[in-house]
């Protein structure tokens, strides 16, 4: 890999025992530093994914990632629950309606 400047998603793929598409993701989430060639080219510095594999550019870990997780608020907290239908106050405000 000396010889070339840039590397390829799979190139980098392929060193890291990964998928493409996670080389993509870290990508786009400004992990792994790319230049857009095209719409849907990107290459990698040598020297940038250099730094990658030494830790030098973050990486979050599996703990903080699972800390963000958990931060986020759970879908529908907070809500309150729909009344069902049969219960008497329900069809009495239907029929009231």
């Amino acid at each position: 890999m000396q010889d070339k400047q840039f590397l390829s998603p799979n190139d980098i793929a392929s060193e890291l025992s990964v998928s493409a598409s996670t080389v993509l993701r870290l990508i786009h989430d400004q992990r792994l530093p790319a230049i857009r060639v095209s719409e849907r080219i990107y290459r990698i510095p040598v020297a940038a994914f250099e730094r990658y594999k030494a830790g030098a550019l973050e990486s979050p870990s599996p703990a903080r990632i699972s800390a963000e997780i958990k931060k986020r608020p759970r879908i529908g907290a907070g809500e309150p629950l729909p009344e069902a239908a049969e219960t008497p106050e329900a069809v009495a405000r239907v029929r009231s309606a």
